[in-house]
Parts: C-alpha cells; structure tokens; sequence
C-alpha cells in the first residue's frame, strides 16, 4: 500500500520555499507514495508546474460556513486590533486570533508536511491527524521576528524539524536547545540544469548594456527582509563617485514598492534604478548581470544566491549570517556590511578589479550543487524513519 503524504505550504507564488517544492515534488517516487497537496491561497504563479500526479486538497482554512459569520467578524476584528497593537510576527497573530474557527483536516495521513514556518505549521500541529509530522523552516525565524516560546507548542508537536541549511540549523540549536534533537538539515533543492536552460530563454525587458556600463540586478520579493531601501541607497552612492551603471530589481511586493519607488525618486535614480515586477523565470535577467547583489537582512538559506553561483555572476552579499553557508569572502563572492557604504564599495571593488572578478567566475565553475540527488535522498529517509 502507497504511503499517504501531505505537504502543507501557504502559496505557490514566487519565494524560496514555493521554489524548493516545485523542484522536489517532480523527484519523489509515485508508485509507492500518494501525494497530497494542501495550498492556503490559491492561484500562484508556480501551480501549473506541479506534477500531474500531485493530489490537491480542495479545503479553504479561510472559509467560514455562514451560522458561523457573526463569530467570524468578532475574530477578524481581534486579528486586526492585535496586528496593530502587537509587534508579533504576523502568522502568530493570525492563528491566535482564528485557530478556533479552523477546522481541522478529516483525512488521516502517514506523513504530514508543513514545508513553511508560520500558519503552515501552526496547522498541522493543531488541525492534522498524521503519524508522523515534520515541519520545514526556510526562513531565519529568530530574525523574522516570531516569538520562540510561543512557536514552542506547535514544533514540540513535530516528529523533526527541518532547516534550510546548515548555520539555520546552528542557530536554531542555541536559540532553542529544546529543538535540538528534531532538528535535520536538508538543503533547498536546485536543478542547475533547468535554471541554465531556462536563463537561455529570450527576455525582452532588460536593455542591452552600453559599451562601459554595468548591470546589476537583484531578485527577490519586495519586502522588507530583502532590504531594497538599502540596494536603493547604495545606489545612490554608486552615481556620486560616478559610476555607469543599471540595476534591476526582479520581483514584486504591495509592502514595500511604494517606498522603494519614493526612494529611487527622492534619490534621483529613475535613469539607474529599474523594478522590473515578478518574474516567473527571472534567470535570463540573472544571466546578463555583471554583478549579482543581495542585499537581504536575513534569509534561511538564500536560493537567488545559489541560483547566482550556479550561473557564474560575480556575487556581492550582505553579511547576514546563514550567507556564510553559501559565500566565503573573495574566494566564491564578496560579503559586505549591512550598510550602503559596504555594499557600494564591494561593487566597485568588483567593478574595477578584473582579475578577482575572473577568479571569482572560476571558483564558481568548480563548485557544484548536486541537491536534486542528495537532499531528495535525505527526504526519502527522513519519511521512513
């Protein structure tokens, strides 16, 4: 008999964790698992790329029946009067303020997946029936700001714990020991083939660089943890000390788009900075960059950086702290202060020192990202123990 999977996920729009399911849903062997797919908010981006043989469970959590609409509005309302009141994380606040008008699943699992921190794992804690329980974290969920001992509950309920890469998972052991012994390491999983395939696709939003210029270009949602406002400002600096020079923003974000466009026009950089919107294959961008910058607060692993290597573009980073996971300083990228002044002076560095730029393209030669085989054989082996 197939062993019944459920995976858990909030979106498939465009994100690290969206893209790692993608990659890995394609991987896992069909004649013995019976895969189930749970997706809070319909209508991503990266949907149509999900195998044929992905069962999709047809449950809104959001959905309230109708006797049950006064109720709704007085949770909705708390919801509200909390997220302006409380410096919780968002997720925290939402699941205190309706877990109790979720219902729970009726479908009883083998395995079930939350492959996100926040309401996916909330979930399956409070709402799932499973024999065994994981829940992935693919972000730095110290840094995004969720409260620990209240996340405490719902992870103590996990059978393990998976982080996105290996400093994720050092951290999360000092900062909350009592996950120690769930804790796992399994990578984000990358196909480098498909990404230089798909780099090759033609794309006819990036113009074609004047003799002298250079071009930077970013990925990434529009949110806060990216730090735009940042990449914006060191910008900025680029122009002053009179670099020529493009740099593109690849991705979309309702919360921070207004304040990154009023910082690129206060700045006076509507000739130098670009947001290009979402991209669902934002690799030909990548491709023709001469410097691939991130500029994040934090990340639990940093797919776009990997993605980067993969390619081969030079790489300037800030220095949060998973980055060193993926970058040693001048040997593979540069790793810059978290401030516009580091970040400038790195990307002159690479600009003017052609020789590093050439050891750094060659050290990224050598490297390989073999996640497709290894991390998917972490994943079968996690599910049978």
């Amino acid at each position: 008999m197939k062993k019944r999977l459920l995976f858990i996920i909030d979106s498939l729009n465009c994100g690290g964790a969206e893209k790692s399911l993608i990659s890995l849903l394609p991987l896992l062997d069909y004649e013995r698992l019976d895969v189930n797919l749970l997706i809070f908010r319909r209508g991503g981006v990266f949907e149509k790329y999900l195998p044929a043989k992905v069962n999709i469970v047809n449950y809104n959590i959001f959905k309230i029946r109708s006797e049950k609409k006064v109720r709704n509005f007085f949770h909705q309302l708390d919801f509200s009067i909390r997220l302006r009141l409380s410096n919780r994380h968002k997720a925290e606040i939402h699941w205190i303020s309706m877990h109790r008008i979720i219902k729970s699943l009726v479908e009883k699992y083998d395995v079930a997946i939350a492959y996100q921190q926040g309401l996916p794992t909330f979930f399956l804690a409070s709402k799932v029936t499973a024999n065994k329980k994981i829940a992935w974290i693919n972000a730095d969920i110290i840094a995004a700001g969720y409260n620990m001992n209240y996340c405490r509950q719902f992870y103590e309920k996990m059978n393990h714990v998976v982080a996105v890469s290996e400093k994720l998972q050092e951290k999360l052991c000092t900062v909350a020991p009592w996950m120690k012994q769930k804790l796992r390491c399994i990578y984000d999983i990358i196909n480098p083939d498909v990404i230089r395939n798909l780099a090759q696709s033609p794309e006819n939003d990036l113009p074609v660089s004047k003799k002298g210029e250079i071009t930077i270009v970013t990925v990434g949602r529009l949110t806060k943890p990216k730090n735009h406002l940042l990449a914006v400002d060191a910008a900025k600096i680029l122009k002053d000390r009179g670099l020529d020079f493009k740099w593109y923003f690849v991705g979309e974000g309702e919360e921070m788009r207004p304040a990154i466009e009023e910082r690129i026009a206060v700045k006076g950089l509507q000739n130098n900075v670009f947001l290009l919107g979402l991209k669902e294959n934002p690799y030909p961008f990548v491709i023709k960059a001469n410097i691939y910058v991130q500029t994040s607060s934090f990340e639990g692993f940093g797919m776009t950086i990997a993605e980067a290597k993969i390619l081969h573009r030079p790489i300037v980073c800030t220095n949060f702290d998973i980055v060193y996971d993926q970058i040693i300083d001048h040997q593979n990228g540069l790793i810059a202060e978290m401030t516009p002044n580091s970040v400038a002076d790195k990307i002159i560095e690479l600009y003017q020192d052609e020789e590093l730029r050439q050891h750094l393209i060659s050290s990224l030669k050598e490297e390989t990202n073999n996640t497709s085989f290894t991390e998917v054989l972490k994943f079968n082996e996690l599910i049978e123990e």
